[in-house]
């Protein structure tokens, strides 16, 4: 099949003729959770033709095969660095899909608030930098109380406070998304807004993979404490795993605001380290309809790399060598594995 991409600036003006032949290499990374999504193209500048990308510029790429349409729309970026080098002349150029050029998200900021719960706080920064809120709908059961904003960033506060529970906040263009780590959602064939899509891999169409194992996250209990002010003492949380009750218990050393808090942040911490115990990098032809957050079903090969994985990391890449796929994947936690109804069907499609 024959790769192709297609580059628009925001007005609708096609760039790609402009840069099919000169292209050198074209790289998409996508990541789970606030590391943007990242553009990175390199393009070869002899005669000195190529007209320079400005700083804040607006892109949308679409990435894919000829024969394989519609071509996947990757997403919307804003150019945030420009390189010149030589020789040979060439130029490249980086940009990001969110939008730190034109927003105040990362200024620190003095302030404080009484926000209810996690959705309300997300709402209230996502109206003060002009983004539109999706906001995964369990935030509003999470309780979050009286915040204290000391030369601390919206968006750095946000991120501390959804790391505590284990979600994930993702600027794309103009939007604030917050939600469970996707390690957290059960995946479905039929993908909604909220369940991520579940791919079959088979080891036929891997051309190389790294699987990692390690001791380091190895605790079988997280143990996180508050302060109880009838009692004046501090009273312990423990989360177990269920699974390894011989191993470690993990002490966190920072004390919650309430028992509720520290019951949040032992769980959150405790699906942190079994994300962590485990990798699997994989390489196989492109495919961008692959993408961070997505699940993947590894069938073709032994334990413990057959099964169910999470996609921390996508980077597909296009260049003489033609498109291809790196994916960098996590284990699921226990609410995100996948129906065993859901993972027959999906081999009985493939079948």
């Amino acid at each position: 099949m024959r790769p192709v991409f297609y580059l628009f600036d925001l007005a609708g003006t096609d760039l790609t003729d402009t840069l099919l032949d000169r292209t050198v290499r074209l790289t998409v990374t996508d990541a789970e959770g606030l590391e943007s999504d990242i553009l990175d193209v390199e393009l070869d500048d002899r005669g000195q033709f190529v007209a320079l990308p400005a700083i804040g510029d607006r892109v949308r790429l679409l990435l894919g095969y000829l024969e394989r349409p519609p071509i996947p729309t990757i997403g919307d970026f804003v150019v945030d660095e420009v390189r010149l080098s030589g020789p040979p002349l060439s130029i490249g150029f980086t940009a990001k899909g969110a939008d730190f050029v034109n927003t105040s998200i990362k200024a620190p900021l003095i302030d404080d608030g009484d926000d209810d719960t996690l959705d309300a706080l997300a709402r209230r920064i996502a109206e003060r930098q002009g983004l539109e809120p999706n906001i995964h709908p369990d935030a509003v059961q999470i309780p979050i109380g009286h915040v204290d904003q000391q030369t601390e960033s919206d968006m750095a506060l946000i991120t501390r406070l959804a790391r505590d529970r284990d979600w994930v906040l993702r600027l794309d263009a103009r939007r604030l998304t917050l939600r469970p780590h996707a390690a957290n959602l059960q995946p479905a064939l039929d993908a909604g807004q909220w369940a991520p899509p579940l791919h079959h891999i088979d080891a036929r169409q891997i051309t190389r993979y790294d699987y990692t194992t390690n001791a380091r996250s190895r605790y079988g209990k997280v143990r996180a404490w508050y302060y109880d002010p009838d009692t004046g003492r501090r009273v312990p949380v423990e989360v177990e795993d269920g699974q390894n009750p011989d191993y470690p218990t993990l002490d966190l050393r920072h004390d919650a605001k309430d028992e509720r808090a520290a019951l949040d942040l032992a769980t959150a911490r405790l699906r942190q380290l079994r994300r962590s115990s485990a990798s699997l990098a994989l390489e196989l032809p492109g495919d961008t309809r692959i993408l961070a957050g997505h699940h993947v079903l590894i069938t073709g090969l032994s334990d413990p790399i057959a099964g169910q994985w999470v996609i921390q990391r996508a980077d597909h890449t296009l260049d003489a060598n033609g498109l291809r796929t790196r994916l960098e994947c996590v284990p699921p936690s226990g609410s995100g594995k996948a129906k065993e109804g859901t993972i027959e069907n999906l081999i009985e499609e493939v079948e």
